[in-house]
């Protein structure tokens, strides 16, 4: 009878789920280690520069390895405090190879340790639609001495 019946119901739903839980996770990449240098200059009010990115991820064509940056969004807060602020940025990476974009959302903080903070892509195009990834990363002196920052990103990325 109903008991017999919604036994099948139930196990034909669990086959369904497993037959089809292997398809959706192998279309999924495992996180693999990334690195992007970023010089930022500070010019004429934007802010953005070269990027270069390197790793696995990179050598997988997970990410491209050149490209430029530019903010598209900042948002300072914390100046009432004289121990430091912290910035909200949104940065779109462009590639050079035509491959796409993505932007990365930082969470920044700068105080008397210096500046560090905390990345995740947001979004992206082109090859980059279903990129995913995050991590941290510290901001240092240009190597060139020019007004702006040189941020080191490191953390991992994946298709999802």
């Amino acid at each position: 009878g109903g008991v017999v019946r919604r036994f099948y119901v139930v196990i034909a739903v669990v086959a369904l789920v497993l037959v089809a839980f292997p398809v959706a996770s192998s279309a999924a990449s495992p996180p693999e280690d990334v690195t992007f240098e970023v010089d930022t200059d500070f010019i004429n009010g934007a802010t953005g520069g070269p990027f270069v990115a390197s790793g696995p991820a990179v050598d997988d064509g997970l990410v491209c390895a050149t490209g430029d940056t530019i903010d598209v969004f900042a948002k300072a807060s914390g100046f009432q405090s004289e121990r430091g602020f912290n910035i909200q940025v949104i940065k779109l990476f462009t590639c050079d190879d035509g491959s796409g974009d993505f932007e990365i959302k930082l969470q920044v903080r700068i105080d008397q340790k210096g500046i560090n903070f905390n990345w995740a892509i947001v979004g992206g195009t082109g090859a980059y639609e279903r990129l995913h990834g995050s991590g941290d990363g510290v901001g240092l002196p240009p190597p060139d001495g020019t007004d702006g920052v040189f941020d080191v990103y490191t953390g991992k990325v994946h298709i999802d």
